[in-house]
């Protein structure tokens, strides 16, 4: 194998190793404070059917998710393949899980998009577009959402996290929409923060760097009016839809395999997801490692004591482990398949 760039060989060993401590020592802590002491007969009465279902609605998730950005790509008329998008999502969804704040994810989707014959700035464009969809979804629904449920999520550092995740929340979109309605402010910000530049010796140095930039942000500006005029666009908010409740759903899925199946349970397990993602937005954590499996054994506590546990466990590794083994494989192979790949910092 070749070796890695360097800032690859600091996200595998500083984030994944974060990763892999919190994540065991959660998954400890769920254990030890609710062992189920029949474990065997849990496994025996598991509905294997519906397991296997979650599993395809996890795979399913991943799909749309390709196919969200193909009608991306496709309505700013760029050809990639579904496939080729797959990959790239995965291997991205690996650096994302293993970096905080799923901070490693942007830079590292724009870059395998343009190593696919996407300029930079279509690419940027791309992923932009898809996070501004997402972004505003969050923001417009779970606020509602956590009024509702408000009681589940008012202890401890759920509250803290809520009170800080909202309005930034809210202001992040209100940045997001007027970037993609008047595209001309972030150029109007750059040549503003190269004004103040302009006396100090560090001009001369960033100038040609800075006029790259401003080059790819006016494709980017072009790419966003072209995709505000495509139907695509509604397409894309219908796919976003699509991917989270496919993702959701595994969860119910396995309590229903393991003969858990209450009124509106299914429901009811989606939206508080729905809320405990967006909080984990805001945690500077990989992944949400540890936090993630103790805020869900928190917050579902409609689900029985004595498979609770096992049931986050397994939700865990579907929902997070399994993808970011499957992204870690495909990122390998593709550094290896470019020996001189360079991940942007």
């Amino acid at each position: 194998m070749k070796k890695l760039p360097p800032q690859m060989q600091k996200w595998f060993r500083g984030g994944f190793s974060l990763v892999l401590i919190l994540t065991l020592c959660s998954s400890a802590l769920i254990l030890i404070n609710s062992i189920p002491k029949n474990v065997d007969s849990l496994w025996k009465n598991l509905n294997y059917p519906v397991l296997v279902l979650a599993f395809v609605a996890l795979v399913f998730s991943w799909l749309i998710e390709a196919v969200r950005i193909w009608l991306i790509a496709s309505g700013l008329g760029e050809k990639i393949s579904l496939l080729k998008i797959l990959n790239i999502n995965l291997a991205t969804s690996f650096i994302g899980n293993i970096t905080p704040f799923y901070s490693g994810a942007v830079p590292t989707q724009i870059y395998l998009l343009t190593q696919n014959g996407i300029q930079a700035g279509r690419s940027s464009a791309i992923v932009t577009i898809r996070l501004i969809v997402s972004t505003l979804i969050f923001t417009l629904f779970a606020p509602f959402l956590l009024f509702s449920y408000h009681k589940t999520f008012s202890a401890g550092i759920m509250q803290i996290v809520i009170s800080v995740a909202i309005p930034i929340s809210a202001l992040i979109s209100l940045l997001l929409i007027v970037f993609i309605i008047k595209p001309k402010v972030a150029k109007y910000l750059v040549n503003y923060l190269l004004k103040l530049l302009h006396r100090t010796r560090l001009s001369s140095k960033i100038t040609p760097f800075v006029t790259k930039f401003l080059n790819e942000l006016e494709i980017f500006h072009d790419s966003i009016k072209e995709f505000r005029k495509a139907f695509n666009f509604y397409l894309v908010i219908l796919t976003t839809f699509g991917y989270w409740v496919c993702f959701f759903a595994v969860a119910p899925l396995l309590m229903q395999a393991f003969g858990l199946n209450t009124p509106g349970m299914f429901v009811k397990s989606i939206l508080l997801q729905f809320i405990l993602f967006f909080i984990m937005a805001y945690m500077p954590v990989p992944g949400g490692s540890g936090i993630m499996e103790l805020g869900l054994f928190s917050v579902l506590s409609f689900v029985p004591i004595q498979i609770r546990a096992i049931l986050i466990l397994v939700w865990r590794f579907l929902s997070y482990h399994l993808s970011t083994l499957v992204g870690g494989i495909i990122l390998l192979r593709i550094i290896n398949r470019r020996p001189s790949v360079e991940f942007p910092n």
